[in-house]
């Protein structure tokens, strides 16, 4: 099965990373597959009120990607804190559903022990089939939605080459690991001819989240974004195949 709600989840956030400021917003993506053309939607929600927040976003599968996922369908719904204008994620859940099967996965996160622990539930036919915790090796303050959201203002230096590494709880599966790099000037070159010449003010950047998405070998994005922090193209590297991933804000 394709990794396809993953590369969406990460990439609409990227494009949602300037509206921590705002209580309500809600936004609306298309993601085409090279030769393949549209494959899915999202459709994401930020929410805040005082000091707490949800991110909520619906994936859909579309056209051959549906068929060939079996209609696949995710809902991804991180809650949490606001401390200093940075979310804290308290749960991170991702709830799964194709063909007759449907899962969800649980992240608790316990700040005062920093400890982390995983549900997983899974059904088939409505009858539950699985269910197991355990407590993970690690423990970290952002998941897959927050880390996003939260870059602009852990990267103060957007034009400097730097390697900078996360842990965002829903990452890699053993140690939450995601790497972000500012490119050098040799690979910035490379990086203009794929994504294209940017605007006055656009910085860019590689993020590594050390997942097999598509027949991408590690997962890894080239992005360009604006000086207002909304991303203009993101596009996940090293395809076999199909050519790249793209991203269209409706």
């Amino acid at each position: 099965m394709l990794r396809i709600s993953f590369i969406f989840i990460t990439i609409y956030l990227l494009f949602f990373s300037t509206v921590l400021n705002a209580k309500n917003i809600k936004a609306d993506y298309s993601v085409e597959f090279g030769i393949v053309g549209e494959v899915g939607k999202v459709h994401a929600t930020l929410t805040s009120e005082q000091n707490f927040y949800i991110l909520d976003a619906n994936v859909s599968a579309v056209g051959i990607a549906k068929a060939v996922t079996d209609n696949l369908k995710e809902r991804h719904i991180s809650k949490g804190h606001v401390i200093n204008g940075l979310l804290v994620t308290d749960m991170y859940q991702m709830i799964k559903s194709y063909g007759n099967y449907t899962s969800t996965t649980i992240y608790r996160v316990n700040h005062r022990k920093k400890k982390l622990t995983r549900q997983y539930k899974r059904w088939k036919y409505d009858k539950l089939i699985e269910n197991r915790t355990v407590t993970l090796d690690y423990y970290g303050k952002d998941d897959m939605m927050t880390l996003f959201l939260n870059l602009p203002k852990h990267i103060k230096h957007k034009y400097t080459e730097k390697k900078y590494q996360f842990k965002a709880i829903g990452a890699d599966r053993k140690n939450g690991r995601v790497d972000i790099a500012i490119p050098s000037e040799k690979s910035l070159k490379q990086m203009k001819s794929l994504l294209g010449k940017g605007k006055e003010g656009d910085w860019y950047s590689t993020v590594v989240m050390h997942r097999k998405l598509y027949h991408s070998k590690k997962g890894e994005l080239a992005v360009i974004i604006d000086k207002e922090g909304l991303v203009d193209k993101a596009v996940l590297k090293d395809l076999i195949f199909f050519g790249d991933v793209r991203i269209i804000k409706k």
